[in-house]
């Protein structure tokens, strides 16, 4: 009777840790994700940022002034400013919107604003996810520590 007993607990333990490692890698995978969203986010931000400061240094400038600007790959050109009290800023779904500085820059400045509640969002999400994965882990490493000690005490 003992044994059958031993029996069953060991398969209940086997099917607890199969489900608890099955929810790690869950959040294992979901910490992924947050992280590589949150890396986006933070890109989204420094863009806005450049934009904003871009704009700034736009408003000291006055038409046939000459700047230098990017054109990727670590080329820049040099152009002569015809308009400076104009800016096309995206406003989303492919649509852009003419704008003078001032409001492009408490446009960009929102926009900002929002990406950086939704990155203090995702660093909670993923400190939670960290803290059920912990609590798995501990579970894991107790049930493993109770397999081993009562291993060594059948022999």
């Amino acid at each position: 009777m003992e044994e059958r007993e031993l029996s069953e607990r060991g398969r209940e333990q086997e099917a607890e840790v199969q489900s608890l490692v099955l929810r790690l890698r869950q959040y294992q995978a979901q910490a992924e994700t947050t992280s590589q969203e949150m890396v986006f986010v933070r890109q989204a931000i420094g863009e806005h940022e450049k934009a904003i400061e871009t704009i700034k240094q736009l408003k000291r400038m006055k038409a046939g002034d000459e700047m230098i600007v990017p054109i990727g790959a670590n080329s820049y050109i040099y152009v002569t400013l015809g308009n400076t009290d104009k800016i096309i800023v995206r406003i989303g779904g492919g649509v852009s919107a003419e704008k003078d500085p001032d409001s492009s820059m408490e446009y960009l400045k929102e926009k900002k604003k929002e990406l950086e509640n939704s990155q203090r969002e995702m660093a909670g999400v993923l400190q939670r996810i960290e803290q059920e994965a912990q609590k798995i882990q501990t579970r894991l490493q107790e049930i493993a520590a109770a397999g081993s000690s009562g291993a060594g005490a059948g022999r």
